[in-house]
């Protein structure tokens, strides 16, 4: 019974989360389609930017499979080699690295682009979806090094 009470929360986590996604992208459609927020004298904007590349605006031939390929492969590494460690913080980076690649997938997939709204000159345009994809596969990536070395 706990581990199915677990597996509900880290459900649940994702629709949060993915709501939250929808959330930021509607409201920077909403409140930046016809103006941009300048930030640290031109350094950094909040500008609406509908992307039809991958994160951070690298372009991938192929786009929409192999987005779905990756969150795919995502979820079979997961279920495979991570599930059954019972580590929090794996369970947690997976499903939030999942949940963000799904929401950013349905744009891609469903309406051709991702909407992208935080520009950082010289750098890209990307979304919090990108941030917190990045974000928690270094943590991820740093778990599995220092526990590689224990």
């Amino acid at each position: 019974m706990v581990k199915y009470l677990y597996k509900l929360k880290l459900c649940l986590i994702i629709v949060l989360f993915i709501f939250f996604d929808f959330i930021t992208k509607f409201l920077a459609t909403y409140y930046l389609e016809i103006r941009q927020i300048d930030f640290f004298s031109g350094f950094f904007y909040l500008h609406l930017f509908l992307n039809d590349w991958i994160a951070f605006s690298f372009y991938v031939p192929f786009l929409k499979i192999l987005t779905i390929v990756i969150i795919l492969l995502l979820v079979f590494y997961y279920i495979k080699y991570e599930s059954f460690k019972k580590n929090k913080i794996i369970d947690l980076s997976f499903v939030l690295i999942i949940s963000w690649a799904l929401w950013n997938a349905w744009e891609r997939v469903f309406l051709w682009r991702v909407t992208d709204f935080i520009w950082v000159k010289y750098f890209s345009v990307f979304n919090l979806a990108d941030t917190y994809i990045t974000l928690w596969m270094i943590i991820y990536f740093v778990l599995v090094v220092f526990k590689k070395d224990k």
